[in-house]
Formats: structure tokens, sequence, C-alpha cells
């Protein structure tokens, strides 16, 4: 029992370790972005949106882009990490509840993942995956990938403004596909190869 008491507490650790290491990943995506806007806003009143700004942006967009791709991909492995830490601990609790069946109530079934959440009937739709942390900065690092295109296109080009904006937007969306479509297929992955984790108590 001991044992099994110290590997609950460990699991929890690294629950909350997947967590941390989200928000602080979060964090530092959010701020370099940040800090780059703050960077172009000065850079393009001191220039007027001239040569400098364009190559200014060019050379910094490309870098907080790559920066939010491994964010992203590494809030991913979180997310997944998590659900084997929190299938772990329902296996324990379920093992609790087992040693008196008096009280198994006192041991929530709480197997939350963020596959499907299936058994509280959440989660079961698409769009719903906007509700992660990586998606979240997939769509804000889209937007990023967007406006790098567009000032591309615009200082390669020097089409009419519209164009520019059309082909970022259009660019935009697609990156974001790619980032939920990869997402999507991530998670449906994990759900086929983790075991499934059935509720043990009685229907009410």
């Amino acid at each position: 029992m001991q044992a099994v008491g110290n590997q609950f507490g460990m699991l929890q650790a690294a629950r909350g370790g997947t967590i941390s290491e989200s928000s602080s990943r979060s964090s530092l995506y959010l701020t370099s972005l940040s800090g780059a806007v703050v960077g172009l806003s000065f850079v393009a009143q001191a220039s007027r949106f001239g040569e400098t700004f364009f190559i200014f942006a060019l050379a910094i967009l490309p870098v907080v882009f790559f920066l939010g791709v491994v964010t992203y991909y590494r809030l991913l492995q979180t997310g997944v990490e998590d659900v084997i830490y929190a299938r772990a601990l329902s296996r324990i609790q379920d093992f609790y509840s087992q040693i008196d069946a008096t009280h198994a109530d006192l041991f929530h079934w709480s197997s939350v993942d963020q596959v499907g959440l299936s058994q509280l009937g959440l989660f079961r739709l698409r769009w719903q995956q906007f509700l992660s942390s990586a998606a979240t900065i997939a769509i804000v690092n889209s937007v990023v990938g967007g406006v790098f295109i567009a000032l591309m296109v615009d200082f390669a080009l020097e089409p009419q403004p519209f164009i520019g904006i059309l082909v970022g937007g259009v660019a935009a969306v697609m990156i974001s596909v790619g980032f939920l479509r990869h997402q999507w297929a991530t998670w449906m992955h994990v759900a086929g190869a983790l075991p499934m984790v059935a509720d043990p108590r009685p229907p009410v």
C-alpha cells in the first residue's frame, strides 16, 4: 500500500509538472510575440513602413513562427503525457475503491483525458479541440505565419494592398487547418493506442 501511495503522489506531481510546463511554454511564446510586435511598431514609426520595416519584419517573424511551432508541439506532448498520468491515477483510485467497497464512493472516478472525455459527454465534436492550449498557440501562430507571407508578397511583388492581405489571410487559414488536423489526428491515435478506462461504479 505504501508503494501504491508513493506512486499516486509521483503521478500527481508529474501531472502538475505538465500543467506548469504548458503554462511556462505558452507564456514564453506569447511574451516573445508581444516583444516582436512592439519592436515592429517602433521600427514602423521610425521608417514610416519603409524598406527597413520590411527587412526587420521578414527577419523577426520567422523566428517567432518557429518558436510557435515548437511550442505547439511541446504543448501537444504535455497534453498526451497528462492523459497517461490521469489514466494511471484512475487505475489506482479504482484499486482503492475495491479495498473497501462500502466506501468506494469516496474515491471518485476521474479518468479525465483530452482524447474525448466521452464518459463525461465532453469533447466529442471537432470544434471543441479549440479549447486546448496547443490549439490556442496554433491559431495565434497561424496569424503570425499569415502576416509574414503577406509582408513577403507585398515586399517582393508590390501589388495592391488588398492582394497581400488576401494572400496572408488564406495562408493563415491553411496553416491553422494544418495545425488542427495534426492535433486531431494525434489525439485519435492516442485514443486508439491507450486502453480505455471504464467507470467501475455501477450506474445510478
